[in-house]
């Protein structure tokens, strides 16, 4: 658009030059022709033979006269092809400061808008817009609806924004309307009657589709360029978000404290995984009855230089946001693979995905080539999915779920009964094992109503002949009560926490036989920063 709106610009300009150029000769010729005609018109009228100079003026009178004719042709093409030129220079103009989809500026008018009233000092406030899950639209109707409601988002901008406001479009489902000189009441009321008018359903080819908006609102008072505009907005938009959709939200200096720390979390987390600093921790899981350790589980555990050892609730919720969560849990499990490749045979492996990670089509070949390079053997592994998996493509999560059932891994549901899973779907899910939420375990011996609850998913367990563990088991009285219930298995405190790899390994070494020791004679590894009790 630059290229094209520089190219009209300088056709304009050498139009300009040739016309003024032509008109001034055109003139100068006209002159000319006055001063020849008045000496040979009279010479020519008269019947007396003419001198040879006055043939020589004849010849430059009949000239000139054909130079004129010849100049005011050109003068008057040269006017029509710039005045073509100039309409092509204001439409490229327009062109490359207006959205085609929708109309509306676009960040190039947007940012000379901002500019100007940054210059004035007038006050006013910026607000940016984004469209919540809009590309739920584009997948479920189609790219023309979603470009209709594109359109129906700036109609309801400039209707909600005074006359003297800049609506634009900045890109995707991102719009942005810069209010001069208003305060944050009128601010407000633009950023209500936005999502007012899009709480309307539009209808397209007999679809009702919904959509609504986040709205970052910052004020230019406290802004002292563009780039500072556009950052504090992006804040507002975020905190607007955060707050559930559907809503907008002001910038806040404590918010714009926790957004940089949210970014270098981040930063750390990118640095920390090819640094191979997310390593697993493993936690026993163990036979109610015989006290017997039947295999552990790994929990990722974050050794930072700066942060210390984290646990997973710090960070696995960042991870899954920025999409860093497959890389991460690839890398804990190919190092757990490795350090329980020596355990002995009878102890199993669980690992937990996270629900983003099947969003992958690649998912089970990855951890198929994890398991080929590791020798660990497939049978001995327990891959555990959460709930949450089942709201993914149920189809491609039952793919995947087939691939590793082939080769003998075994599919766990944990944290059952916190989300989604009704007991048909449990029925339908070729499943190895149930684990029940710790948030049911830890109350069972103060609620009835929670024991019957467990009771209940033992019983379902033992009717779908599908072993059921418990999590978070902490007191000799928990324990009890889940082995009268009919758990066969379980985790928590009481037999153990989370510890390194080559703790466990001196646990192994020092119990052949894998019974479980007091929990005071566990070997311990360095306390690690953040509360216990995360989930990976």
């Amino acid at each position: 658009m630059d290229r094209k709106l520089s190219t009209a610009r300088s056709k304009t300009v050498r139009l300009a030059g040739s016309h003024v150029i032509t008109t001034c000769a055109t003139i100068a010729a006209l002159l000319l022709f006055v001063a020849l005609g008045s000496q040979v018109l009279p010479a020519a009228l008269s019947s007396a033979p003419l001198p040879d100079s006055a043939s020589t003026l004849k010849v430059a009178f009949l000239l000139n006269i054909a130079i004129i004719l010849f100049g005011w042709r050109r003068s008057k093409d040269l006017k029509e092809a710039l005045e073509a030129y100039e309409a092509a220079e204001r439409l490229a103009q327009r062109n490359a400061n207006t959205d085609p989809a929708t109309g509306l500026g676009n960040r190039r008018e947007l940012v000379r808008a901002l500019d100007e009233a940054l210059d004035h000092r007038s006050g006013g406030v910026f607000l940016v817009l984004d469209l919540d899950h809009f590309k739920r639209v584009n997948d479920l109707h189609g790219h023309l609806a979603g470009d209709k409601v594109l359109r129906r988002v700036a109609e309801v901008s400039q209707k909600a924004a005074p006359k003297d406001a800049c609506c634009a479009r900045t890109g995707g489902d991102e719009f942005a309307v810069l209010l001069p000189s208003v305060d944050d009441a009128t601010a407000e009321k633009v950023a209500a009657k936005i999502l007012e008018g899009l709480a309307t359903p539009l209808f397209i080819e007999g679809a009702q589709i919904q959509v609504t908006a986040s709205i970052g609102l910052a004020r230019l008072g406290g802004c002292n360029d563009e780039e500072t505009a556009l950052r504090q907005s992006d804040v507002a938009l975020y905190a607007a978000k955060r707050a559930g959709r559907n809503a907008f939200a002001w910038f806040d200096r404590e918010l714009e404290r926790e957004i940089a720390e949210r970014l270098k979390l981040e930063e750390d987390i990118r640095a920390g995984i090819k640094a191979g600093e997310f390593v697993p921790f493993f936690q026993p899981l163990v036979d109610l009855n015989s006290r017997q350790i039947i295999g552990f589980e790994a929990l990722a555990r974050w050794r930072s230089p700066s942060r210390g050892l984290v646990e997973a609730e710090a960070f696995i919720e960042t991870a899954e946001r920025t999409g860093l969560i497959g890389p991460l849990t690839l890398s804990v499990l190919e190092t757990a693979l490795k350090d329980a490749r020596d355990w002995p045979t009878n102890l199993r492996l669980a690992v937990n995905v996270s629900p983003v990670q099947f969003r992958d089509p690649m998912l089970a070949e990855q951890i198929l080539k994890l398991l080929s390079l590791s020798g660990f053997p497939a049978n001995r592994l327990e891959i555990e999915i959460t709930e949450g998996s089942l709201l993914e493509d149920r189809d491609q999560v039952l793919t995947i779920i087939g691939s590793l059932k082939n080769v003998g891994i075994s599919i766990s549901l944990d944290d059952f009964g916190t989300g989604y899973a009704s007991l048909a779907q449990v029925n339908r899910l070729p499943l190895d094992r149930i684990k029940i939420d710790k948030s049911f375990i830890t109350t069972i011996v103060k609620s009835e109503q929670t024991a019957a609850i467990v009771n209940t998913i033992a019983g379902l367990g033992h009717n779908l002949s599908v072993p059921i563990t418990a999590e978070g088991v902490e007191s000799e009285q928990i324990r009890a009560a889940l082995a009268d219930f009919g758990c066969s298995e379980a985790q928590g405190w009481l037999f153990g926490r989370a510890i390194s790899a080559d703790a466990v390994r001196n646990f192994l070494a020092m119990n052949s036989g894998t019974e479980l020791p007091p929990a005071s004679e566990q070997p311990a590894d360095p306390k690690p920063v953040r509360k216990t009790g995360g989930r990976w």
